[in-house]
């Protein structure tokens, strides 16, 4: 028996989700897997997938990975160069950019590059966070018209809340289409996506759903026939008999109404567990709930299960994800955690093993 906490990373379902948005999509689909393809690995997503359409990511070690596993794909940097080096590295393996600020126009007309580059330039509609005005957009789409060596240009920008505002969703796609330019277009995200707020034409961007999991409130990835490619799993290192009125962990922030019995198992906020979860989540014993008891810690926590037969040192707890026992996911845990997933993928640390099936 071993402490077991292992990230399961589905790669079947992760292939049957991709078919799935990219049967939604009304054109071509841009992959996004920045953050190690949201905690499930840039190495593997991309080796299972092979060359689609294109992959994107934030930052230009992630670009540089994807390159190493695929020499022919198409790969945009969301952020773009932000110096003169990362320019040379981005045309030295074609790495397609976003084109967000004026220091980068500046950098490409300073360079003497030996190739051409792909630039998608990004219009702020209201995200307030990368890309130009509409008052500086027109000059900035001129610069990139006019520089010798930019080939292809896509206009871009990016939704703030196409998950549960639509009034800031169509404002910010008037914006964007009174831009009325002869170029390819990319706007929507994954929730654009599944809330059918997409552009007749254009690359769609998405990345959670590929992994199985909704952006959307108060609809279940399930709904959309979306599988989870992760199942984060724990087992029983410990089962111990309570007396009434015990306190439980740190600070005693359970205590006990009844005799009970509780299991300890072995994942906690040093396996990237939120330590928000104390006394509120709940995890699966095969088809059984139960409730998480007194603090997260960092290598364990408690939980109930009094009114559970058969448990024993040993048995596998599913923390999130799906088995061949029960389900459990993803967002619900989220929630109970007052977060998104997101941030449950991406915040799982080192000491997980893999097990990629």
């Amino acid at each position: 028996m071993s402490r077991g906490t292992t990230a399961i990373i589905n790669l079947n379902n992760l292939k049957h989700n991709y078919a799935v948005l990219k049967k939604l999509a009304p054109n071509k689909l841009v992959l996004v897997i920045k953050a190690d393809a949201y905690g499930h690995g840039i190495k593997q997503v991309v080796q299972t997938l092979g060359t689609i359409d294109c992959y994107a990511v934030a930052t230009i070690d992630e670009a540089l990975l994807i390159r190493k596993h695929n020499q022919k794909v198409k790969i945009l940097l969301l952020e773009g160069f932000l110096d003169a080096d990362e320019l040379q590295t981005a045309l030295a393996n074609n790495f397609e950019c976003v084109i967000h600020q004026q220091q980068q126009l500046d950098l490409l007309k300073q360079a003497k590059p030996s190739k051409k580059i792909n630039t998608w330039i990004k219009l702020d509609t209201g995200m307030n966070r990368l890309g130009f005005t509409p008052e500086q957009f027109n000059q900035a789409l001129t610069a990139l018209e006019n520089h010798p060596n930019v080939n292809d240009i896509v206009l871009m920008s990016h939704f703030a809340s196409a998950d549960d505002n639509n009034d800031l969703t169509q404002k910010q796609t008037s914006k964007f289409l009174h831009q009325n330019k002869p170029y390819q277009r990319s706007i929507s995200n994954t929730a654009a996506l599944l809330n059918n707020k997409n552009l007749s034409d254009e690359w769609c961007r998405v990345g959670i759903a590929l992994f199985g999991v909704s952006p959307l409130r108060h609809k279940s990835a399930k709904e959309f026939n979306l599988k989870p490619v992760m199942t984060l799993k724990t087992n029983i290192i410990a089962i111990k008999n309570i007396d009434k009125n015990q306190g439980i962990g740190y600070s005693h922030k359970f205590i006990s109404k009844k005799a009970m019995e509780i299991a300890i198992v072995g994942i906690g906020y040093g396996d990237g567990y939120p330590w928000s979860l104390t006394n509120h989540a709940i995890v699966k014993h095969k088809d059984k709930t139960a409730k998480i008891v007194g603090r997260v810690s960092m290598d364990m926590m408690a939980i109930d299960v009094t009114a559970i037969d058969c448990i024993n040192i040993g048995d596998p707890v599913l923390i999130w994800g799906q088995d061949d026992k029960s389900d459990l996911p993803i967002e619900i845990v989220a929630s109970h955690a007052q977060t998104i997933p997101y941030v449950l993928l991406c915040q799982i640390t080192s000491r997980v093993h893999y097990k990629y099936v």
